[in-house]
């Protein structure tokens, strides 16, 4: 009796491919001996079965291999885009309102911004006829949308007036589940929230400050929606321990009327 010990780190496939490949060499190897090309070429088969079993990459990896190919993309074109339009300020998001069911993200054009949120519907892009060239911006949809409904499809009810609990809860469970991020964690600060994301793909700090990747993004509008106020973001730095984003609360729609 032969008795395999496996390590923890050793995955299914490769114990399967390794017994393939075994199992394979001694089948061919009795075949040669006994002169039975049958189990000859029945072993090599299994040998080159297993070899293929065990190059194959964990579905995981896959998933994040062809998301880090997309997002790559994604973040170069808008990088570019905020570098070229020269926007100051880091990303506002905003909870759903009569002009915007969905709510959505503003990039003000300036780093000491106002707000004008009259001004902004769904058709809204670049935000210029403004009194006041402090509340010009860039006005982008609601990037990671289909994400939020998920959340809220988890729940089974509307984020709206959830609380911030609720978003962490739904969140962290939805991404987890998609391998998108194995951790949310979501802290109260005196006027704001302090979002600890730890992501199973890559993020650039850098560029979430200003147009944050659909996995972020639908965090914190799903925050903005969970609280009904808008949310600036202060900051997004990389830590040994995830992506952490700082947000201030500025208060409900009604007030930026």
């Amino acid at each position: 009796m032969v008795v395999v010990s496996v390590g923890k780190g050793m995955e299914t496939k490769d114990i399967i491919g390794g017994a393939l490949v075994v199992s394979g060499g001694v089948l061919a190897l009795h075949g040669f001996l006994n002169a039975l090309s049958n189990h000859i070429n029945l072993g090599v088969a299994g040998m080159f079965l297993g070899a293929v079993i065990l190059t194959f990459k964990p579905s995981s990896y896959v998933k994040r291999d062809a998301l880090r190919y997309v997002t790559g993309s994604y973040e170069r074109f808008f990088e570019s885009f905020v570098r070229n339009l020269h926007l100051e300020g880091n990303a506002v998001y905003i909870p759903p309102f009569e002009n915007l069911p969905e709510g959505g993200i503003f990039v003000p054009l300036h780093e000491r911004f106002e707000l004008d949120l009259a001004r902004l519907d769904t058709e809204t892009v670049f935000l210029t006829d403004v009194p006041n060239d402090r509340a010009m911006g860039l006005f982008l949809g609601p990037i990671g949308l289909d994400l939020l409904k998920r959340y809220e499809e988890h729940l089974e009810y509307p984020l709206r007036g959830s609380g911030p609990g609720t978003v962490e809860s739904a969140a962290g469970a939805v991404l987890k589940a998609l391998g998108l991020a194995s951790r949310v964690y979501i802290e109260g600060l005196e006027n704001g929230f302090r979002v600890v994301i730890q992501p199973d793909v890559e993020c650039s700090p850098e560029i979430c400050e200003k147009i944050a990747c659909p996995v972020c993004s639908s965090i914190l509008l799903a925050l903005a929606r969970a609280t009904g106020e808008v949310l600036y973001t202060r900051r997004v730095e990389e830590k040994d321990y995830g992506i952490e984003i700082e947000v201030e609360r500025l208060g409900g729609v009604e007030e930026w009327m």
